[in-house]
């Protein structure tokens, strides 16, 4: 099944659901198709993080972010993804992704997704730090965008230690291609 048909077909199962609370864990049913195979006849590891897909679409619309963010005319942006392969999927598996919010900081949200097979042992873990952006308005901050969609109250939970120690070796790795792009714009040009 094309994967744009499985999105359709999520949001039309998930229409009339009320809104979920932005740290409620939800959990999306699926099934390995013929084309999520690799040549070793197993769920290609890209195929993992377009199921994680599927479960963070679920969640944007569900915790009401997807309506807020569409309004002020901001898109989502996966920024980064850390993802560990731990159990095959193969043809016709049937599977479910649960997704979460972990936390957030002043620019960047993270979210959980854990791909589990049929007996509920984790297949795959995915982690990304992503955000609602525009390219008139720039970031929406998390915290903005939570509040938005009427849950101001709710404060990040301190980020798992793991989490913490990536989302600091990424903004030392962003402030590195920085510097590298300036180091690059004042060398002189070859004619």
């Amino acid at each position: 099944m094309n994967l744009l048909l499985r999105l359709f077909w999520i949001l039309f199962q998930r229409r009339k659901q009320p809104q979920c609370g932005a740290f409620d864990t939800l959990r999306v049913r699926s099934r390995v198709f013929p084309n999520d195979l690799d040549l070793n006849m197993h769920v290609n590891n890209g195929r993992y993080l377009t199921f994680a897909d599927l479960g963070r679409v679920d969640w944007f619309f569900r915790s009401g972010a997807w309506d807020v963010a569409r309004k002020q005319g901001f898109i989502p942006v996966i920024g980064d993804v850390n993802a560990r392969f731990i159990r095959q999927l193969k043809a016709f598996d049937r599977f479910y992704v649960e997704s979460r919010l972990l936390g957030w900081d002043e620019k960047w949200a993270f979210l959980e997704h854990k791909i589990l097979d049929h007996e509920n042992r984790v297949a795959a873990l995915i982690v990304v730090r992503g955000m609602f952006w525009s390219k008139k308005k720039g970031g929406l901050s998390p915290e903005d965008l939570i509040a938005a969609t009427g849950q101001g109250h709710l404060q990040s939970p301190a980020l798992p230690e793991w989490v913490e120690a990536w989302r600091q070796t990424l903004d030392a790795l962003s402030a590195q291609a920085r510097k590298d792009r300036e180091i690059q714009r004042e060398l002189p040009r070859e004619s």
